[in-house]
C-alpha cells in the first residue's frame, strides 16, 4: 500500500513549499567518513586486515548521499520548479539525466544491488558453490569481497558483503558519480565542485 510519507516526499520535490531546506548530503558523507574510520580500524585487527561489517551501514549511507546531492543539484539553485523533479537514483531516468554509461554503470548497478541485499535480506542459500549470487559475479571478480578464495566454498553473502575493501570501492564509485552529476552542467559545477573535496584525507583514506 502507498505510504503517507512516500506521498509527502513526492509533493516537496515537485512543488516549491514554504519553510527552509538545506544540504544534506555532506552530511551524509560526514557519517559515511565515520563509518570509514571505525571500519578501518576493526578490519586492521581481524586476519586479512579486511573483515568490516561496517560495510553493511556504509551503502546505504552511501547512496543517500548521492540521492541527496541530486536534489540538491536540482533544487539549490532553482529556486522555482523546473518541471522536471529530481531524479530518484534507482529509477532508470537518473541514469539517462546524467550520462552514467560503461564501467561506471556497472558499478553503479552493482551497488544499488549491494545495497539492496543488506536492507532487503534474504538469508536463503544462493544455490552456488561459493554462497555467492551469480547476478553479481563481476563484482567477486574485482577482489573487493571478504572470501576464503576458493570457489567451492566461502562465506555466507552477508559475510562477504563484510568487506573493507568493498567500503573503498563503493566510496569510488560514489565518488565518480558525485563528479558526473556535478559536471553535467558547467554553470551548475561551479557552485558544487567544492562537495567533491569531501572524498579528499583525511576523510577517506
Amino acid at each position: 500500500m502507498a505510504r503517507q510519507g512516500t506521498k509527502d516526499r513526492r509533493k516537496r520535490l515537485t512543488g516549491r513549499l514554504g519553510g527552509w531546506s538545506s544540504s544534506s548530503s555532506q552530511d551524509y558523507l560526514h557519517l559515511a567518513h565515520l563509518l570509514f574510520c571505525h571500519s578501518k580500524s576493526y578490519a586492521a585487527s581481524c586476519p586479512g586486515a579486511n573483515c568490516s561489517k561496517y560495510t553493511w551501514a556504509a551503502l546505504p549511507v552511501l547512496l543517500a548521499a548521492l540521492q541527496a546531492l541530486v536534489v540538491e543539484y536540482e533544487v539549490i539553485v532553482n529556486p522555482e520548479p523546473s518541471g522536471n523533479p529530481p531524479s530518484d537514483i534507482n529509477a532508470p531516468e537518473f541514469i539517462k539525466r546524467y550520462g552514467i554509461a560503461g564501467d561506471l554503470l556497472d558499478n553503479f548497478n552493482d551497488l544499488i544491488e549491494l545495497r539492496n541485499e543488506v536492507v532487503h535480506p534474504a538469508h536463503a542459500p544462493t544455490g552456488t558453490p561459493d554462497n555467492w549470487p551469480a547476478y553479481l559475479g563481476r563484482l567477486k571478480g574485482l577482489g573487493v569481497l571478504e572470501t576464503t578464495g576458493a570457489a567451492d566454498h566461502d562465506y555466507a553473502l552477508l559475510s562477504q558483503i563484510a568487506s573493507h575493501r568493498l567500503f573503498e570501492w563503493a566510496v569510488q564509485v560514489v565518488q565518480s558519480l558525485y563528479e558526473t552529476v556535478i559536471r553535467s552542467d558547467p554553470q551548475r559545477a561551479l557552485h558544487f565542485s567544492p562537495y567533491l573535496t569531501s572524498f579528499d584525507p583525511p576523510w577517506f583514506q
